[in-house]
């Protein structure tokens, strides 16, 4: 008997208050060819992209001898790395196989150096120098020079997704009187930045939701969806395999979940005025573990669904200042990077937030997709906006490269250091070929990259 098969694009349908509402649906071995390393008609697996950031950087390696590095690589090279305190959080969360650390790299976009952190952002994640702008009262203010590279993986992938990218934050300690380089992670061009969603709530609306309840216009009104396409689930169900009828019900009971996380998590996620004593506003303290978990899984079912293939997540800004509360810090983050005898404190935020990017690849890693998980079909670049805000400089900003790469990134992970200092607009370049491989430049002007880091790259 010829095997039943469904198409890659099929939706669960149902009706709703008289309208008709669709929940996609992760990759079922009904849609696989034998092998379940590629859709039936031959097409490969959808491949991902997702820049992640935090901001100022690193603590310093020695804050007697700024010039001696930041506390994140480890001093191997190659794979089978024992990972630094740093990257300890990524072993503890059996994700550190996907895991490549790139040391060593330059910014040639930055090569004026002509202002720290926008230098950094700018130049690491979209490859083009910034561009001034006027001050208007602030130290200083930019904007980005070009596209950063998720927008540039978005642009090639257009038409393949109901939503060309998602933005996503979760700090709102950010800086917005700088310009747009400090403020936004992701920039379609000079004048086009994007602004991310900080609310879960919201970000369920963008990725799931395609119309609103009447009676409270606030509420993700596609959670209501899950009961409306239930009579074709079932219809479904009787149809597919034993495998894929598991698939679909553990599918519908993480969305379930997530529904019921999101309810639970909206009335802390917004952040109160900030208050002038930290030890007393009980209630400022920001709540980024949880609505890091939130995104993260949001992101995953959202990549699970090809509902998008690019996203981008600025755990904390650019001159930011988060207050790591959890660790018993009370300043802002900005402030202890610029302080060498917070070094220490520094250097536990940095462990604290590779923790969080931890929790981004566990929840990628633990959605199934053909004969493997949407990690293996993803790239993720984490960076910052310098190697360490005590110093300003852009030369070895701490760097991993994550994810399959839908077989095109090596696994496992290795330690890549550059010995003469290479552009990181090559890291860029391989990134975008995950999701291109006609790709044959990333960034411009100072910063053009044609030649792909051939390190991480299999």
């Amino acid at each position: 008997m010829k095997p039943f098969r469904l198409h890659r694009r099929t939706m669960l349908r149902g009706m709703l208050g008289g309208s008709t509402v669709a929940l996609g649906l992760p990759v079922l071995e009904a849609m696989l060819n034998g092998n379940g390393d590629a859709y039936a008609n031959g097409d490969a697996l959808p491949c991902r992209l997702v820049t992640w950031f935090f901001g100022n950087g690193c603590a310093v390696a020695d804050v007697n001898d700024t010039g001696a590095g930041i506390r994140f690589a480890p001093a191997e090279t190659g794979a089978g790395y024992s990972p630094t305190p740093q990257l300890q959080p990524l072993a503890d969360a059996g994700v550190m196989e996907y895991c490549s650390v790139l040391s060593g790299f330059d910014i040639y976009a930055a090569a004026q150096h002509r202002r720290g952190h926008h230098d950094g952002v700018a130049g690491f994640f979209s490859g083009y120098p910034f561009i001034e702008l006027p001050p208007n009262g602030a130290n200083y203010a930019s904007k980005f020079g070009g596209p950063s590279i998720d927008q540039v993986a978005a642009e090639r992938l257009a038409g393949q997704t109901v939503i060309p990218s998602v933005e996503l934050a979760i700090s709102k300690r950010i800086v917005g009187g700088e310009g747009p380089t400090l403020q936004y992670l992701s920039h379609q061009g000079p004048d086009q930045p994007l602004a991310p969603f900080f609310d879960p709530r919201e970000a369920w609306n963008k990725l799931f939701g395609n119309f609103t309840v009447p009676d409270d216009p606030d509420k993700p009104a596609r959670l209501s969806a899950l009961d409306a396409v239930r009579e074709d689930v079932q219809r479904l169900q009787m149809r597919v395999g034993a495998n894929d009828r598991m698939r679909l019900e553990s599918h519908l009971d993480a969305v379930a979940q997530l529904r019921n996380q999101i309810d639970s998590l909206a009335p802390s996620c917004t952040l109160p005025p900030e208050a002038t004593q930290t030890n007393d506003d009980v209630e400022g303290q920001e709540q980024l573990v949880a609505v890091n978990a939130v995104m993260s899984e949001l992101l995953a079912i959202a990549f699970a669904c090809d509902i998008t293939r690019v996203g981008s997540i600025q755990f904390t800004g650019s001159v930011g200042y988060t207050v790591f509360d959890m660790l018993g810090l009370d300043r802002g983050h900005h402030d202890l990077t610029h302080d060498a005898a917070e070094n220490e404190a520094v250097d536990q935020a940095t462990i604290f937030t590779i923790g969080q990017f931890a929790v981004l690849l566990q929840a990628l890693r633990d959605m199934p997709e053909g004969d493997g998980n949407v990690l293996d079909n993803s790239c993720i670049l984490l960076g910052s906006d310098a190697s360490a805000g005590l110093t300003h400089s852009v030369f070895d900003q701490p760097c991993i490269v994550a994810g399959g790469g839908g077989g095109s990134l090596v696994h496992p992970g290795v330690h890549y250091r550059s010995a003469s200092g290479e552009n990181t607009s090559d890291i860029l370049l391989s990134c975008l070929q995950t999701v291109d491989p006609t790709a044959t430049s990333a960034g411009g002007d100072l910063g053009l990259s044609t030649t792909p880091c051939s390190a991480i790259l299999t």
